[in-house]
C-alpha cells in the first residue's frame, strides 16, 4: 500500500517556535505529511512538554508523540545571536507556528509583520490561550484551565455532581487539529494566489468550536447535558463495563426480547424513543440489574448479533491485543532508543507503512538534529560555529549526521 499523503508537504520548511501540546501537534501533523519541521526550544530543560507527566531523560509520553520526526534546535532566544538565527529561519520558512503570549514575538523580532516584510508568502500560525486581545489575553492557560473555563468540566460530572476534567488533553489536541486544518487551507490559498497569511486561534476558540453542539443544546434544549436517548450509557457487567446505546425503537425492542422484559414495550413510559428520553434515568436503572448478571463478553456477543449498539469498555492494554486494531493496523510499534518498542497511532491518509519510517517516527533529544537542520536551511558552517561558541545554540553531540 502506498502513502498518498506521506509526501504531500515534501519540501516545505516548518519552523515551530512553540512549546506544550496544541501548537506542536499541528507541527507534528505537517511533519507526518512530509514537511521538514525544526522545533526551536529553550536550552536547559527544553520544551516544558518534555516534563509533562513522568520524564525519562529528555522525554515524556506526550513529547515522544508530539515531536516525532522533528529536528530540535536548542536556541537562546534572549541572546542577539539567537534572535538573529531565529529571524533567519523565519525568513526561509514556509510555515511558522508559535504559541507565545501576545506581543512576545514582537519583542523577539519574529512577529508576523516583521517576518512577512521579508517573507510575504509565509503561512504564520499563532496560538494563544484566551486570544490575542481581551481582559484575559495575558493570562496563562492550559488544557485543565480551559476545560474548566469553557464548560467542558460542567458536562463531565462524577456521581456526587463534582465537575471533573477529562483525563486527557482534549482541548490541546483539538486545538492542534483545528490549527492544522487552517494551516492546510492557508497553504492551499498560497498555492492558488501566491499570498501568505496570518492565522490566529486560541485554546478558548477551539474549545468553543469543539463544544458547539453543546452550546446550541444549552439554548435549544434548555441544558447542555440532556441525554441523547435511553437506555444509553455505561453499565456494570459481572466482570467489567459495557457501553450500550439502545435508544432507537428497533434496538430497544431487541434488547427487551433478550432481557425477557417485553412488558416494557407496552409501558407508556418506554414505548417510544421520546417517552424513554423523558424517563431516561428510570429505564437505565431498570436495565442495569439485568446487565450486571452476565460478563461483558456475553453481552457483546448477544447484543452484536442483535445489531444493538454496544462495546466493551476497554483499557489501553486491551487495545494492544484487540483483533480489530490489529486488522486495521491503527496502532503500530516503533523502536525508540532507550525505551524499546512503543505504540504509534496511524493518522488519516497514511498507510501502515508510514509507521515503519524510523526517521519520521523518532522524536529528537534536546538539541538533536539542530545542526543538520540549520545546514539544510542555508546556514554556513561558520554561522553554526558562531552560534555554538557564543552559547546561543546548543547541539546534541550524539546527533546523527
Amino acid at each position: 500500500m502506498t502513502d498518498p499523503m506521506a509526501d504531500a508537504f515534501d519540501g516545505l520548511l516548518v519552523v515551530e517556535f512553540a512549546q506544550g501540546v496544541a501548537a506542536p501537534y499541528c507541527g507534528l501533523l505537517l511533519g507526518r505529511n512530509g514537511a521538514s519541521v525544526i522545533k526551536v526550544e529553550p536550552q536547559g530543560s527544553g520544551d516544558w512538554c518534555r516534563s509533562l507527566g513522568l520524564r525519562k531523560g529528555d522525554f515524556s509520553a506526550e513529547s515522544i508523540v508530539l515531536n516525532r520526526g522533528k529536528k530540535s534546535l536548542a536556541l537562546d532566544m534572549k541572546s542577539p545571536d539567537g534572535r538573529a538565527a531565529a529571524f533567519k529561519l523565519a525568513a526561509k520558512a514556509d510555515v511558522i507556528i508559535e504559541n507565545y503570549r501576545p506581543n512576545v514575538t514582537k519583542r523577539l523580532g519574529i512577529d508576523y509583520a516583521a517576518v512577512a516584510a521579508v517573507n510575504p508568502n509565509v503561512v504564520y500560525a499563532s496560538v494563544t490561550g484566551f486570544g490575542p486581545t481581551g481582559p484575559k489575553s495575558r493570562m496563562p492557560a492550559t488544557d485543565t484551565v480551559m476545560q474548566g473555563y469553557t464548560g467542558l468540566m460542567s458536562i463531565n460530572r462524577d456521581q456526587a455532581g463534582l465537575p471533573r476534567r477529562i483525563n486527557m488533553l482534549a482541548i490541546d489536541y483539538s486545538t492542534g487539529l483545528y490549527l492544522s486544518q487552517a494551516v492546510f487551507a492557508g497553504l492551499y490559498r498560497r498555492a492558488t494566489t501566491g499570498r501568505g497569511c496570518h492565522i490566529q486561534t486560541s485554546l478558548l476558540e477551539s474549545a468553543m468550536a469543539f463544544q458547539e453542539a453543546r452550546l446550541v443544546a444549552q439554548k435549544f434544549e434548555g441544558s447542555a447535558v440532556q441525554p441523547v436517548g435511553a437506555p444509553v450509557g455505561t453499565f456494570v457487567t459481572a466482570d467489567g463495563y459495557l457501553s450500550l446505546n439502545a435508544r432507537r425503537d428497533p434496538h430497544f425492542t431487541a434488547l427487551c426480547q433478550h432481557l425477557g422484559t417485553n412488558e416494557w414495550l407496552d409501558d407508556p413510559r418506554f414505548n417510544s424513543a421520546e417517552a424513554r428520553l423523558d424517563n431516561a434515568a428510570e429505564i437505565n436503572n431498570l436495565v442495569a440489574p439485568h446487565i450486571m448478571q452476565r460478563p461483558t463478553a456475553h453481552w457483546v456477543d448477544v447484543l452484536s448479533k442483535a445489531d444493538i449498539l454496544n462495546a466493551p469498555v476497554h483499557n489501553y492494554d486491551d487495545l494492544f491485543d484487540d483483533p480489530q486494531i490489529a486488522e486495521t493496523e491503527a496502532i503500530g510499534w516503533v523502536e525508540i532508543e532507550e525505551f524499546g518498542q512503543l505504540p504509534a497511532a496511524r493518522i488519516a491518509g497514511l498507510s501502515p507503512a508510514s509507521l515503519s519510517d524510523h526517521a519520521a517516527m523518532t522524536p529528537p533529544r534536546l538539541g538533536q538534529g539542530g545542526r543538520a537542520a540549520l545546514l539544510a536551511a542555508g546556514f554556513s558552517d561558520d554561522e553554526i560555529s558562531q552560534l555554538a561558541s557564543s552559547g546561543a545554540a546548543v547541539f546534541n553531540d550524539d546527533e546523527d549526521a
